[in-house]
């Protein structure tokens, strides 16, 4: 009996595909890829007022089901200091106020309400359009010599009382 179980298991790792046994994040999606580990960086490299450091650090992502999935996959169970990552999908703004809020050019008509709704709030957001930073967003994704950089809007983030650590000033593109 018990060898019938074991034989049973080993079938089962072998014959079904790695998708029924468990989640497995597309790899074929560079820039989403990309996108997550910045969001990563921006989340661990950026000094956080006092009042967010504590309980879990969110990371909501509106629009871009990719980013998520690697966000989720890749950095959802490493810390940002003492703080556990809540990675959250969005299909409106959140009631919530998150830390990072990465809004997808699908979804920029978001931007504007997502300004008013965390005015005064350290929230970061990142977007990935032309003219995002110009329409208030603090970090916005380009495309520079077929490479995903991103800009930075240092007034918008003094003003959350966010600052930029060392490794995100020295990474931007101006």
């Amino acid at each position: 009996m018990r060898l019938s179980v074991i034989f049973g298991s080993l079938v089962l790792l072998f014959v079904c595909p790695a998708a029924t046994l468990g989640q497995k994040v597309d790899e074929s999606d560079p820039r989403a890829m990309i996108q997550a580990n910045f969001l990563y960086q921006f989340a661990a490299n950026c000094n956080w007022p006092a009042e967010v450091r504590k309980g879990k650090f969110t990371i909501a992502v509106m629009g871009q089901p990719a980013v998520f999935d690697h966000l989720a996959e890749k950095y959802g169970t490493k810390p940002i200091g003492n703080q556990t990552i809540d990675v959250v999908e969005l299909a409106e703004l959140p009631t919530i106020i998150p830390h990072i809020l990465f809004i997808d050019k699908s979804r920029k008509s978001e931007l504007a309400q997502a300004l008013r709704d965390f005015r005064g709030k350290p929230t970061l957001l990142v977007t990935n359009w032309d003219g995002a930073l110009q329409a208030g967003a603090h970090i916005n994704f380009k495309a520079v010599d077929g490479n995903i950089r991103y800009e930075l809007n240092v007034a918008a983030l003094d003003e959350k009382k966010i600052a930029a650590g060392v490794k995100i000033l020295q990474w931007k593109v101006d």
